[in-house]
C-alpha cells in the first residue's frame, strides 16, 4: 500500500489518540514571594532538609531543584526583581516544580513524599498535610 493510503487509512481509523503527556509544573500562578519567604523556605523546603549538601544544594546538589544558602531575607512587598539574588534563586528553583491548577500534585510534594519519581534517600516529608498546606497557601490567591 503506498505510503499516502496508509496514512489515510490509519487517520480514518478513529483509533489514533495523541498523548500531550504530564501536566506541566509552573505556570502563570499567584504564587506568593512573601509566603515564600515566611513559610515555604522555613517550614517545607529547610524544615526538610532539602538544601542540604548532596541533597539540593547549589553546589553539589542533585535533580531539579537547587537551593542556595539564603542570608538576609527580603523585607516583605519587596517586588521579586530587587530580592537578594539567593532568595530570587531558591523562589524561582522551587516555583518551577509547583503545579498551580492542582498545588497538590506538585513535583515539590509528590516526589520527596514518595509518591512520584524516585527521591534517592526515599520520602522525606513526614507531615505531607502540613506540607500540602504550606504549597497550596503558597500558590492560592
Amino acid at each position: 500500500m503506498p505510503r499516502g493510503l496508509a496514512l489515510l487509512a490509519l487517520l480514518g481509523c478513529g483509533a489514533c489518540t495523541i498523548d500531550v503527556g504530564v501536566a506541566p509544573d509552573a505556570g502563570p500562578c499567584p504564587a506568593s514571594p512573601d509566603f515564600f519567604v515566611s513559610d515555604v523556605f522555613p517550614f517545607y523546603l529547610q524544615a526538610n532538609q532539602c538544601n542540604s549538601a548532596g541533597c539540593h544544594a547549589f553546589e553539589d546538589g542533585h535533580g531539579t531543584l537547587r537551593l542556595r544558602t539564603p542570608g538576609l531575607a527580603p523585607v516583605p512587598g519587596t517586588p521579586l526583581e530587587q530580592w537578594p539574588f539567593d532568595w530570587r534563586e531558591n523562589y524561582l528553583s522551587a516555583l518551577q516544580l509547583v503545579r498551580c491548577d492542582d498545588p497538590s500534585q506538585s513535583r515539590l510534594l509528590t516526589v520527596p513524599e514518595g509518591q512520584s519519581n524516585l527521591h534517592p534517600p526515599g520520602p522525606v516529608v513526614l507531615d505531607r498535610a502540613s506540607a500540602r498546606m504550606i504549597i497550596t497557601t503558597w500558590v492560592t490567591p
